[in-house]
């Protein structure tokens, strides 16, 4: 199958730096992932809907509680390509796709314990809290740590 990048748009999507009481952070591991792939919660903005009111509705939707507040929204734009394998996938499974994701990205704070976290188990295999620093080792993507070291400096993580 040949796909032509060049006409294929950037699907807009959301993600969290979550941090808790004890000033940890949440990774999240899709299903699809391999095991030591990690990266930070979020999801796809539905039609007519806010990227506030998106973050809030995938929280809920993929760690099964409303306990979140927003901190700040980055004045960064988290861009990135998907391999040819993803976007052949998608197509095949949706009949449409996208040639990568450009994601607004929030500081959250996460005002419940460990214990009200119920991960969505068809979407996620796993969730942890890590220090701020110790996240920097499940970040294997191209160019997520990076792009997260930016980020954590703007959120004054750092």
């Amino acid at each position: 199958m040949t796909i032509d990048r060049n006409t294929l748009n950037y699907r807009k999507s959301t993600t969290a730096v979550i941090v808790n009481k004890e000033n940890k952070i949440l990774l999240t591991q899709k299903r699809e992932y391999y095991d030591n792939e990690w990266d930070f919660p979020g999801g796809g903005v539905e039609e007519n809907e806010t990227d506030e009111q998106t973050i809030l509705r995938e929280l809920y939707e993929e760690l099964g509680t409303n306990k979140f507040i927003i901190i700040k929204k980055s004045s960064r734009i988290d861009k990135y390509e998907w391999p040819n394998e993803v976007v052949e996938r998608k197509l095949l499974e949706k009949g449409k796709t996208w040639r990568g994701q450009q994601r607004s990205q929030f500081l959250v704070k996460y005002l419940g314990d460990s214990s009200s976290i119920n991960i969505q188990q068809d979407e996620l295999k796993k969730a942890i809290w890590v220090n701020i620093k110790e996240s920097f080792k499940y970040l294997v993507f191209p160019n997520q740590l990076k792009h997260t070291k930016e980020l954590f400096k703007e959120f004054e993580l750092l």
